[in-house]
């Protein structure tokens, strides 16, 4: 490292990422742009606006050593960390678009040649990257190989595989670790009231919501707002019945499923969703009792009721539970996804 100051303070784990962007600042050799792939909730648009707060900050322009960077205090990094800053532009998807267009991108590639106002550089955090259409993607190229010396790039994605080769091959992939559920208690319990208060009045809320987060602290930090929690919970608990309903093995008991789910489309992707949870979990556990798991908080229950699947019926329901998510993004009936979706699982 070339300086003794530490980067990222407030960053809870990440540590090859950190050491990564870390000597990059340091030694002035900043690419300019970076992939940042993760889980939504894993710190991705945290970490780039922290980088960008870090290279600007005034404890770094006057060469103060032995110093955190960003310090969060000085007027850049108030501005940047407070998204108050015209040179940190964001952009993502447009309302109604499943995807990220031509046009988005060629708005972009007429403002990167606009010089940033008050900043050395001017920042773009292109938000759902890997929803970029390949015409998008070809037509990003360009600036991303010759952008002005000013412009930084940040991609945040969930899954950096589906930008095309020749994107990734001019940006560094860099990826969000997920934390350990103790790591995300630790932070919520420290920085947020809301999460004291719910581990005093309602420990078992406040051990299921540290299991839902799967390591996101900002997915646990959603999950105390009370209204989003209630009803992630109840998503959740509707999966629970529906693997114990399904360990059952019977006909009755996959109508039974059918009925637990709810009506609209994004209601049952979602519950789908924590079934696959459940049934990776299940999975897990018929390989090894002590796997880590997502979904269940107690072990001893998600163990016995493993007992009452075999490993291949776990995994055609998983697999019917994927189609029927996609059948339903499609518009596709409801109960017909389900009742098909039950048939190719075997279970009806």
């Amino acid at each position: 490292m070339a300086d003794e100051n530490i980067y990222f303070p407030d960053i809870v784990g990440n540590d090859s990422l950190i050491r990564r962007l870390s000597k990059d600042i340091s030694e002035n050799r900043l690419a300019h742009a970076y992939v940042i792939e993760g889980i939504k909730g894993s710190g991705r648009h945290t970490i780039a606006r922290q980088a960008i707060a870090a290279i600007e900050c005034s404890a770094r322009a006057e060469g103060k050593a032995h110093v955190s960077l960003p310090c969060g205090r000085c007027k850049s990094c108030e501005k940047i960390l407070s998204e108050k800053s015209p040179d940190v532009i964001t952009v993502g998807l447009e309302e109604d678009r499943s995807t990220i267009g031509v046009e988005t991108i060629r708005g972009l590639k007429e403002d990167i040649y606009t010089a940033p106002n008050d900043l050395s550089v001017k920042a773009y955090i292109l938000e759902d990257a890997d929803l970029l259409t390949p015409q998008a993607q070809n037509a990003f190229l360009l600036s991303l190989e010759e952008p002005p010396a000013y412009i930084i790039f940040f991609l945040i994605c969930e899954n950096s595989d589906n930008l095309l080769e020749t994107v990734r091959s001019r940006a560094p992939t860099l990826r969000t670790e997920r934390l350990s559920s103790e790591a995300v208690a630790e932070h919520l319990l420290k920085h947020d009231s809301r999460a004291r208060e719910l581990k005093e009045t309602s420990p078992s809320e406040w051990e299921e919501i540290i299991c839902i987060s799967q390591g996101s602290i900002g997915s646990g930090l959603e999950l105390l707002d009370a209204k989003k929690r209630s009803r992630t919970i109840e998503y959740r608990n509707v999966a629970k019945s529906l693997v114990a309903m399904l360990g059952r093995s019977n006909r009755a008991a996959a109508f039974e499923a059918i009925g637990a789910f709810g009506t609209k489309r994004a209601e049952v992707c979602r519950q789908l969703s924590f079934l696959q949870y459940a049934i990776r979990d299940l999975l897990l556990l018929k390989k090894c009792e002590t796997s880590p798991l997502c979904f269940f908080e107690r072990r001893d229950d998600a163990i016995e009721l493993s007992t009452h699947f075999t490993a291949h019926g776990l995994l055609s329901l998983y697999d019917a539970s994927a189609v029927a998510m996609d059948d339903l993004e499609a518009n596709a009936n409801v109960r017909l996804t389900l009742m098909n979706m039950m048939q190719r699982a075997g279970l009806v």
